[in-house]
């Protein structure tokens, strides 16, 4: 029968998160969430899917049975003495923790100011990153995602704002024959200023150690 308690201590021993894990098994996060919590009983894909990222056998995640008493016969007596011969589980492979390192994290982070250098490279940079790092460095996964998460939003922020002004432009011509100088200047520095500030500001909480940063996540 399937552990949820085996797969939770097999994960930490690992130093995977549950992010990590989602990642590695192509289980999604919510469906790990509900397993190590008994919530849910997974299917067979599901379990093979989680053993293989945990590079462990299959038996490993199922709740070893009680120990069984084995009778030992001596070979010219009677059956008189029994002897308990308990069973013992497999031990799974051990596996390195990911390495712990604050600087990739703040790299991760301030990646993102490539935008000032040209557009775009302000996701593709630290997607790079992501992709370079998530698996040997802990919290670089979430700290990626969150990053290319505020990124993404930025990013269609900025695309709207842009064609809000193009459309009011268009829309003062029209009626009144006007153009309004400078507005389209004033709304790109302006986003870009947002941009820069608020990742200078996640980057001083990532100084402290704090890994809530950014309000969404991908």
């Amino acid at each position: 029968m399937f552990s949820a308690a085996r797969i939770q201590a097999l994960r930490k021993s690992k130093g995977y998160s549950q992010e990590l894990l989602a990642e590695q098994s192509g289980v999604s996060l919510r469906t790990i969430q509900r397993v190590e919590q008994g919530e849910t009983i997974p299917r067979g894909y599901t379990v093979q899917a989680l053993a293989t990222a945990l590079d462990v056998p299959l038996e490993a995640l199922l709740t070893m049975p009680e120990p069984v008493a084995e009778v030992a016969v001596l070979p010219t007596q009677p059956l008189l003495v029994a002897e308990a011969v308990p069973a013992t589980p497999p031990v799974p492979p051990a596996s390195p923790s990911l390495r712990s390192d604050p600087q990739v994290l703040e790299l991760l982070n301030l990646s993102a100011l490539c935008l000032l250098v040209f557009p775009f490279l302000n996701l593709l940079v630290p997607y790079l990153l992501w992709r370079k790092h998530r698996h040997d460095t802990a919290h670089a996964a979430e700290v990626g995602r969150r990053v290319l998460g505020f990124q993404v939003l930025w990013q269609v922020a900025s695309f709207f704002s842009y064609l809000m002004v193009l459309l009011l432009q268009a829309a003062m011509f029209y009626y009144f024959g006007v153009v309004l100088k400078g507005v389209f200047l004033g709304v790109f520095v302006l986003t870009y200023l947002v941009n820069v500030v608020t990742v200078g500001y996640n980057q001083l909480l990532l100084r402290r150690g704090r890994l809530d940063i950014y309000p969404i996540r991908l």
